[in-house]
């Protein structure tokens, strides 16, 4: 590769990696405000060319990994060492930490996604799979960031931090729920408590499966 090729890869990453800087908290805003909308306007999307698709925002699994990359980098800067000690050491590098947390947070949207289809009768394949498990990766965002969040203030925070962590996880929480209710309500024809109902034992079992998984990694490693 020629010095002009690297010189507009370098280009082409650092206005990927700016756009970030806007098009986040942008995604995220409009997430927070409209769920159903955001669901919407994934599904949408997904009926463009792939050059063209989240032209205005960023893509569902972007927005996700880059929860858990910016997460991580807050944990190394409040000087959380147990990262080093404990799970990265357990799967030999950093970087397969951030790989490993990346896949074990997917869960959540994956068994949202899987649970839905079979429950409305649609087959399961790569492409009939793509659209509701991205619109549940913008679900999933603000509840990991949420969660991230509380973790973090509750083991780096003064005395009384664990009550803003746990008040924080309710608030994350409450809204998955409340986002996830819509979810249901607009795919499923389910409405009031029958939604809700759904919504609340999917995500216990997603929970389940992610941290069963996160211990069969911790056991192997």
């Amino acid at each position: 590769m020629d010095l002009i090729a690297i010189i507009r890869s370098l280009e082409e990453l650092l206005y990927e990696v700016m756009g970030w800087l806007v098009f986040y908290p942008r995604t995220l805003w409009r997430i927070l405000l409209r769920p159903a909308a955001m669901i919407r306007y994934s599904a949408t999307e997904q009926g463009d060319k792939p050059a063209d698709r989240y032209a205005d925002a960023l893509s569902p699994p972007l927005m996700l990994l880059i929860t858990v990359l910016f997460t991580h980098f807050i944990a190394l800067a409040m000087g959380d060492d147990t990262l080093a000690k404990g799970p990265a050491a357990l799967v030999k590098s950093v970087q397969n930490l951030l790989i490993v947390r990346a896949l074990i947070v997917a869960i959540l949207p994956l068994m949202f996604t899987v649970i839905s289809m079979r429950r409305r009768g649609l087959e399961i394949d790569r492409t009939t799979m793509r659209e509701p498990f991205y619109s549940q990766c913008f679900l999933a965002v603000p509840f990991v960031l949420a969660g991230q969040t509380a973790i973090l203030i509750g083991r780096h925070g003064h005395d009384y931090a664990w009550a803003a962590a746990l008040a924080l996880l309710l608030a994350g929480l409450g809204w998955f729920l409340w986002a996830q209710t819509s979810w249901i309500t607009q795919l499923e024809g389910q409405s009031g408590p029958s939604a809700f109902g759904r919504a609340l034992l999917r995500t216990l079992l997603a929970l389940l499966v992610a941290l069963g998984v996160a211990v069969l990694i911790a056991l192997a490693a």
